[in-house]
């Protein structure tokens, strides 16, 4: 069977951007992939699967400089001989951080900006965005701005744009994280009735993955192994660490206080400015609690108003109606953020100092309490906990290294209560898991908001959910 893709001895290493040299990422890789296949690489935790991605795709080392060596073939060309644009119509990459792919300002551009550049005839171009928006339930959205999607909603925009492409190769980077069920359903049935080649990189199993494809593939220190998925899965669970006793029941640390956040007879409206077709959005919260120590999970469908919420909780946004209160004060803005700390979808509006040393001190200088030793002394302890280097750039590292100095961020300010926002999105349920585990080291509660039910049924104690624009507890 022909490969419509072959790696050959590949080995790669990131330019330093500081005096500390990269080690290499990948050392003698070898990756076939036979046209019409379907296959699932797992990887763990931060190592390479998404700079694999991007090398495949032809935008690294283009786009994100450092050494290359070795033999690519897409279809039997190779890729040294390509530039991106002319692998569009042949691989289309779904990336695992929607918010770095999108170009246009709205939904409809960005999902017509690819089939533009391929020169496609108005007419085929029309029928394909119709057929794209229409499978992906985005004809509310189609004027949306970017900025004013879910994390849910972007993801579909990206699968739309790849389905409205219709690639003979697709690249799937964690393709069914910020998904809800229905849609993660959806993008299951595609890949399973559609004639292309596959290829899906994931950091976690998940229960969708079952009997969807023809081989399992495992990256482990910088190569690919293969075998049998009934032996592959479980060395992929043991290097992730998931056969480990969770975190949460070996890290707990009791709270020396009780205290409660609550919401009584809330209600809020979101309104998106740049969405012309859709009414304005109402959230209704008769009744919200959570406790010291306790970890809650909130589910619910894409754009039903989760994050909405959670800007709620944290003084972002102020509710039309209704009141949040913290051990029965009633709070609002700033006095509530200096309580609740939320960590976005996306890490990198949360990140914004040039190294991870700066990023850590920043709000601890700003306390007048601490001594320089005793920030750095903070400062160094929570890196080495979140297995962070202090000299690293933030805009260079890892999505999942980038969700992990998020955390810290937030660790260091200590705050009693967090509400956690796709946490797991690109990270194994180990290293999620650890997260959780330090944020409650002093018995804070969480509000973990999460779109897999495996997940949420390892840590919930209770759960919420949205229905029709009405948050009820199940």
């Amino acid at each position: 069977m022909n490969n419509a893709l072959s790696i050959e001895n590949l080995s790669f290493t990131y330019q330093s951007w500081t005096e500390k040299q990269n080690e290499p990422l990948f050392s003698g890789l070898f990756l076939h992939i036979p046209t019409g296949s379907k296959t699932l690489l797992l990887a763990p935790f931060n190592k390479g699967k998404t700079t694999l991605a991007k090398i495949i795709c032809g935008v690294c080392p283009k786009y994100f400089p450092g050494e290359l060596q070795g033999a690519i073939q897409v279809y039997g060309k190779f890729l040294s001989d390509l530039d991106p644009w002319d692998l569009l119509p042949v691989c289309t990459y779904v990336s695992q951080n929607p918010q770095e792919q999108f170009v246009a300002t709205s939904v409809e551009e960005e999902i017509a900006f690819p089939l533009e550049s391929m020169g496609m005839d108005k007419k085929t171009m029309d029928d394909r965005i119709e057929e794209a928006i229409v499978a992906w339930g985005l004809q509310d959205l189609r004027t949306s701005s970017e900025q004013e999607l879910s994390g849910g909603e972007r993801k579909r925009v990206l699968l739309a744009t790849m389905q409205a492409i219709d690639a003979t190769f697709w690249l799937l980077d964690e393709a069914f994280d910020d998904l809800d069920q229905h849609w993660r359903d959806q993008l299951k049935h595609l890949i399973a009735t559609k004639d292309k080649t596959v290829l899906v990189l994931a950091s976690r199993y998940l229960g969708e993955f079952d009997d969807l494809f023809d081989q399992v593939l495992l990256l482990d220190e910088g190569v690919v192994a293969s075998g049998e998925g009934s032996s592959l899965i479980p060395r992929f669970a043991h290097l992730c660490g998931d056969d480990l006793p969770s975190p949460l029941e070996t890290d707990f640390v009791q709270p020396s206080q009780t205290r409660v956040l609550s919401c009584q007879s809330l209600q809020a409206e979101r309104r998106r400015v740049s969405t012309a077709e859709s009414e304005h959005f109402t959230l209704e919260v008769p009744h919200f609690q959570l406790q010291s120590g306790e970890l809650v999970t909130l589910v619910g469908p894409n754009g039903s108003g989760k994050s909405s919420f959670s800007r709620l909780l944290c003084g972002l946004d102020v509710p039309l109606s209704g009141q949040i209160t913290v051990d029965e004060n009633s709070y609002s803005g700033k006095q509530l953020s200096k309580r609740v700390g939320y960590l976005f979808q996306s890490p990198d509006l949360q990140i914004f100092l040039p190294t991870v040393a700066e990023e850590l001190s920043w709000s601890l200088k700003r306390r007048s309490d601490l001594s320089r030793a005793e920030i750095d002394k903070r400062v160094i302890a929570c890196a080495e906990l979140f297995s962070l280097d202090l000299e690293d750039t933030p805009t260079t590292m890892s999505y999942p290294l980038r969700k992990a100095l998020q955390a810290a961020v937030y660790y260091l300010l200590d705050r009693p209560f967090y509400i956690l926002d796709e946490l797991d999105s690109a990270l194994t349920y180990q290293s999620a898991l650890s997260i959780i585990a330090h944020l409650r080291r002093n018995g804070a509660g969480i509000l973990l908001i999460t779109h897999d039910r495996q997940f949420a049924d390892k840590v919930a104690q209770r759960s919420y959910t949205i229905k029709e624009g009405r948050l009820i507890a199940v």
